[in-house]
């Protein structure tokens, strides 16, 4: 055989490699990286994709400083098509307050949008209100002497509350708490007047009418909470959706990023799982890679437009 055909059948070689390499995907286990929010429906999803690709899906926690721990662990990983991370609307937002190691947009390839849930506007039942027009009139009143209860300055339950405040031009007053728990354990104490939350954990305290729900901050009315108008119903333009989404390390081959795109938007069709995720207050949603990197660029946009309207000042270290 001359030097040319040993070149050529190399070369084939090579190529019928790689096609079997392909076709055998997955060949081992896949982890998907969480950040340390609700990870219920990821569970539910790894679950179902165990079964459809006959490889192990499983969840590798990597919690703490609003997920950009679990997102440097993930933007590390090799490139194989065996580590992927949920990526939360919480990563659209730290690029902004934060020195990262990686950049969100950069250093990730977006597979699908898994999941959202609406933030929800409550009021404590004392508190004579019952629609976010009657809330303006009165704050407009009484500027500065209500409060709301939301995680820290920057988190995106503060930045929405924000937004509300922007939009509605009143003054009511942020105070911090560390976790979204105890921010809505205050607001049903009536130790604060208002609170901003994400709808699935608000739901059981707004169906024991324990608080008052007055907004969701989705394009359209949640399916948990269809008696609750949005804020653009009402007049004011706050879209801030919460969101979950399938991301993998920068360089994933595309023919990893489509197989594992198609998969999940197999497995969010099955009516079972539908079921599954909307009973966590979630509404599953999957959209294309192309879709879903356009969707977090939107995002990341919007949660820009809040911090520089909010005015808070940015940090540079995390």
């Amino acid at each position: 055989m001359n030097a040319k055909l040993r070149s050529v059948a190399v070369v084939v070689g090579w190529v019928l490699c790689v096609g079997a390499a392909a076709q055998q995907y997955p060949n081992k286990p896949i982890r998907f990286i969480t950040v340390g929010a609700d990870d219920a429906a990821p569970r539910i999803l790894a679950q179902v994709l165990s079964g459809q690709l006959g490889q192990q899906v499983y969840i590798e926690e990597h919690a703490g400083a609003s997920g950009t721990i679990g997102a440097e662990v993930a933007s590390r990983a090799p490139a194989d098509g065996y580590s992927f991370m949920i990526a939360t609307s919480t990563h659209m937002v730290t690029p902004h307050f934060y020195k990262l190691s990686y950049d969100i947009m950069r250093d990730f390839e977006p597979v699908s949008l898994l999941a959202s849930t609406s933030f929800v506007l409550l009021a404590h039942p004392s508190l004579p209100v019952t629609t976010l027009a009657d809330l303006v009139a009165l704050a407009k009143a009484k500027p500065g002497q209500l409060n709301y209860s939301a995680t820290s300055a920057g988190s995106t339950s503060m930045l929405t509350f924000e937004m509300f405040k922007a939009a509605a031009h009143v003054n009511i007053v942020h105070v911090p708490y560390k976790s979204m728990a105890a921010a809505l354990t205050d607001v049903i104490a009536g130790q604060v007047d208002l609170g901003l939350n994400v709808t699935p954990s608000s739901l059981a305290q707004i169906k024991s009418h324990r608080v008052r729900a007055l907004a969701v901050s989705t394009p359209k009315r949640s399916a948990a909470l269809p008696d609750v108008p949005t804020f653009v119903e009402q007049g004011l333009n706050v879209v801030a959706p919460a969101w979950f989404g399938l991301v993998a390390p920068a360089k994933t081959a595309p023919s990893i990023i489509a197989r594992m795109n198609a998969e999940v938007v197999t497995a969010l069709r099955k009516p079972e799982v539908r079921e599954r995720i909307l009973t966590l207050a979630l509404e599953p949603g999957e959209n294309t890679p192309e879709e879903f990197r356009a969707y977090m660029k939107a995002d990341m946009a919007r949660w820009a437009q809040a911090v520089k309207d909010a005015k808070i000042p940015t940090v540079t270290q995390r």
